[in-house]
């Protein structure tokens, strides 16, 4: 009996973009402005004994969000919630502890936008206007309801707002687990707003926290950036050290890691990695970002430095209010590799539109 090629199997297909930049002539990059909602944050610092205290503390210092129990979605639309919250500043939820591809969900972006991503069923019973999602637009099984709360009519005694509270109420009995974030309009306000607020409405609130981790990693080689370089082979670099691998066994013949820095590549002594985990809004993933381009130009002998963001696997958007969805994986992330000189390299990586196949 001859043994089947169970190696040869081909990657699953995944959506990349590496881009070139200047961080010194060129605004927030549009990544960021348009990755509602963030999951864990992480910097490698190479060549780097001492970390300034801004770096770590621009995502630990007024980050805290809010866990909500047994949400009823009709109290997103509610006038005093919407003139407070999203006509303010900018206010960031998702439901969570569902898959996207099996439940319901729903999410509020700093835009203002309600998206409800419902299954067939709960869709046709709720009898609002949506979308078929296009990734089962063929038999129709999931339907996505986007609301706009910053519509100038969106107003109680309107008719469309009527409409769409009476059936939120009586026709969407399904509760959610929620996080939620505000970033005020100004300095003055208190972000934890948002928690009394659903606190005084009866809902079980709390506080939650970002988790931070710091590890060090000393006398190894990191590669270095050239105009000719490849690129893959950097972020892949970038992926091992994050999660610990094996970066200085390069032994020929070790079937378990043969694994090897790619060339050019320099010593150092030292390499900072920093992760913080939880949930950010794109307010504060903006702080981060000036933070390490503000630190980056100023060391001049620093090889790079590196900013990665991943999205939540089960976010019903990824990027602005582009449909999201779990197929292989739930991928949407970005990675920044920042230089001394203002360049800068970006990857954005999303998971594949295509369902796997079911071949007979």
């Amino acid at each position: 009996m001859l043994c089947p090629e169970v190696w040869d199997f081909k990657a699953p297909q995944h959506y990349f973009k590496v881009e070139h930049a200047n961080y010194l002539t060129k605004d927030l990059p549009v990544t960021i402005k348009t990755h509602y909602f963030n999951h864990s944050v992480s910097v490698v610092l190479p060549d780097t004994v001492s970390i300034p205290e801004d770096l770590p503390n621009s995502l630990l210092e007024d980050t805290d969000y809010y866990r909500i129990e047994a949400l009823n979605t009709s109290e997103l639309v509610c006038k005093e919630f919407i003139e407070a919250f999203i006509k303010k500043g900018e206010l960031s939820l998702l439901s969570i502890g569902k898959k996207i591809d099996l439940h319901n969900s729903i999410a509020i972006t700093p835009t203002g936008h309600l998206i409800i991503s419902l299954v067939h069923e709960d869709f046709q019973k709720l009898g609002l206007e949506g979308t078929p999602s296009f990734f089962d637009r063929k038999v129709q099984t999931r339907h996505v309801v986007t609301i706009d709360l910053k519509e100038e009519n969106f107003t109680p005694g309107k008719k469309n707002y009527e409409r769409v509270r009476e059936s939120l109420e009586k026709r969407l009995p399904e509760k959610f687990v929620a996080i939620v974030a505000w970033d005020p309009p100004d300095e003055k306000l208190c972000p934890s707003s948002i928690g009394a607020w659903f606190h005084s409405r009866g809902y079980s609130v709390s506080l939650c926290q970002q988790k931070f981790i710091r590890r060090s990693e000393y006398s190894i080689k990191v590669p270095i950036i050239e105009e000719h370089a490849n690129y893959d082979k950097l972020f892949e670099w970038l992926g091992v050290f994050s999660i610990g691998g094996d970066l200085v066994n390069g032994k020929d013949g070790d079937y378990v890691n043969t694994y090897q820095c790619p060339e050019p590549a320099v010593l150092v002594g030292q390499v900072q990695y920093l992760q913080w985990t939880g949930f950010f809004t794109r307010k504060q993933i903006e702080n981060i970002y000036k933070v390490l381009t503000n630190y980056t130009r100023t060391r001049e002998r620093l090889p790079w430095s590196s900013l990665d963001v991943q999205g939540f696997e089960d976010c019903p958007v990824s990027w602005r209010l582009k449909e999201h969805t779990f197929t292989i994986n739930g991928d949407n992330s970005y990675t920044m590799i920042l230089q001394p000189s203002g360049e800068y390299l970006l990857r954005t990586s999303l998971c594949s539109n295509n369902k796997s196949r079911a071949f007979q």
